[in-house]
C-alpha cells in the first residue's frame, strides 16, 4: 500500500472516531437533559466547553504541525478524546459534563488541522477531491450513530453511549497513527523563530481576517442544526426514531457533498464554497419555518449537502492562500475563528429556543449567517484557483 493512501486511512479513520465523540452530543442531548434537569441554554453549554476547549488548543496544535511530526502531535493528543468522551458516562451535573467534555475538546484538535495537513501534502494536486473524501469520515458517523441510536440508547441508555465510544476511540490510537508511519515530518520545515516571523505576516493580512469571519460564520450556522435537530423532530412530535432517522439524514445526505470540494478543484475555491453556504442558507430557512416532521427532514437533507463540503473547502482555501509550509498554523488559526461560532452557537440557540418557545429563531439567525459568510470569503486573495 502506498503512503498516500495509508494516510488517507488513517486520516478518515482518526477523523470518523474523532466526529462520532463529537456529533453524538445532538442525539443523546435530550435524554441528558431529562436526566440532569437542564434547560436548552445550559444543554447548549455543555457542547460549547468542547468548542472552548478545542479553541485553545487548535492554533497549537496547527504550529506544531507546520514544524514537528505529526504523528507525535497526534499521539499526544487524541488519548484526551478517548478520556474525556469516557467521562461524560459518569457526569452527574452540568459542570462536571462541562468539565468531561471539555477534556474530549482538547483533544479533538487534532481531528482536523493535522489531518488535512496531512492529506494535502499526500495528494497536493487535488486537494479538493481527496479533503472531499476526508469529509466523508466527518459525517459517515452521524449518519450510522443516527440509525443506531433509537435501538442503542433504550438499552445502554445515554451514559453506555459515551462510554463505548470512549472505549473504541482508545482502542483505535495506535493502529490508526502506525498507518502514517512514514509520512509524518514536513516536506519543507524550517525553524520555528523563521516560522513564526512568517506566521506573523499572515496575521497582519486584512484578508486572512476577513476569510476566517466566513469560517467562523459558516461554523455557527451548521452547528444549529447538529446540535438542536433531535429535540426539534421532538417539539414536532416526532419519536424517537425520527429523532435518529434526522442525523441519519445529515449523515449519509452529506456524504454526497463530497463532490463539491472536488468541483473545486476544477472551478476555483471561492465560487465553490459560495455555492455551497447558499445551499445551507437554504436549508436553514427551510428548516426555520417547517410545519411537520417531514419538511424538517428534507430541509436538513438540504442543509447536509452543503456540510458534506464545508470544512474541506476552507481547508483547500486556506492551503492556496498560504502555501503548505503556513498551512497547519493559518488552519489552527481559522479554527480558533471557526470555534467562536462553535462556542456561541448552542447557547444563543438554546436561549432563543427557551425565549420564544420555538425554533425558528435560531435557524433564521444561521442561516442569514450562512449568507454573510460568502462576501467575507471572497476577501481571500488565492494563489492558485483563484488567481485571477
Amino acid at each position: 500500500m502506498s503512503n498516500g493512501r495509508r494516510v488517507l486511512i488513517a486520516s478518515l479513520s482518526v477523523a470518523f472516531m474523532v466526529y462520532c465523540a463529537r456529533l453524538v452530543y445532538g442525539m443523546v442531548m435530550p435524554y441528558m437533559m431529562q436526566d440532569l434537569g437542564l434547560n436548552h441554554a445550559q444543554a447548549g453549554l455543555i457542547y460549547s466547553s468542547y468548542a472552548a476547549a478545542y479553541m485553545i488548543a487548535s492554533p497549537i496544535v496547527g504550529f506544531l504541525v507546520d514544524v514537528h511530526d505529526l504523528r507525535r502531535v497526534v499521539l499526544a493528543f487524541l488519548p484526551l478524546v478517548a478520556a474525556g468522551t469516557a467521562l461524560m458516562a459518569a457526569a452527574s451535573s452540568l459542570w462536571t459534563a462541562i468539565l468531561s467534555f471539555g477534556i474530549a475538546g482538547a483533544g479533538a484538535s487534532v481531528g482536523w488541522t493535522p489531518l488535512v495537513t496531512w492529506v494535502q501534502r499526500a495528494y497536493a494536486g487535488r486537494r479538493g477531491t481527496y479533503l472531499g473524501a476526508l469529509s466523508v469520515s466527518t459525517t459517515a458517523g452521524i449518519g450510522i450513530l443516527g440509525l443506531a441510536m433509537p435501538w442503542i440508547i433504550p438499552r445502554i441508555g445515554w451514559r453506555g453511549v459515551w462510554g463505548v465510544l470512549g472505549l473504541a476511540s482508545a482502542a483505535w490510537l495506535i493502529p490508526a497513527v502506525w498507518l502514517a508511519r512514514d509520512f509524518t515530518s514536513p516536506p519543507d520545515a524550517i525553524p520555528f523563530s523563521r516560522y513564526m516571523g512568517e506566521f506573523a505576516r499572515v496575521l497582519r493580512d486584512g484578508a486572512f481576517w476577513l476569510s476566517g469571519g466566513s469560517y467562523m460564520a459558516a461554523t455557527f450556522a451548521v452547528i444549529t442544526p447538529l446540535t438542536f435537530s433531535a429535540d426539534y423532530a421532538r417539539y414536532l412530535g416526532a419519536g424517537a426514531a425520527w429523532e435518529g432517522w434526522i442525523f441519519a439524514v445529515i449523515g449519509f445526505v452529506s456524504i454526497a457533498g463530497m463532490a463539491i470540494p472536488a468541483l473545486s478543484d476544477r472551478v476555483g475555491r471561492k465560487r465553490t464554497l459560495a455555492l455551497n453556504n447558499i445551499i445551507m442558507a437554504a436549508g436553514l430557512a427551510g428548516s426555520a419555518l417547517a410545519g411537520s416532521i417531514q419538511s424538517l427532514a428534507a430541509w436538513t437533507a438540504v442543509v447536509a449537502v452543503s456540510y458534506g463540503g464545508v470544512w474541506a473547502l476552507y481547508a483547500a482555501l486556506v492551503r492556496d492562500m498560504y502555501g503548505s509550509r503556513l498551512a497547519g498554523g493559518a488552519m489552527g488559526a481559522w479554527v480558533v475563528m471557526g470555534s467562536l461560532g462553535f462556542l456561541l452557537s448552542p447557547p444563543v440557540d438554546g436561549f432563543l429556543i427557551d425565549v420564544s418557545g420555538s425554533y425558528t429563531s435560531p435557524y433564521l439567525l444561521s442561516a442569514a449567517l450562512a449568507l454573510a459568510s460568502i462576501p467575507l470569503a471572497f476577501a481571500a486573495r488565492g494563489r492558485a484557483m483563484d488567481a485571477s
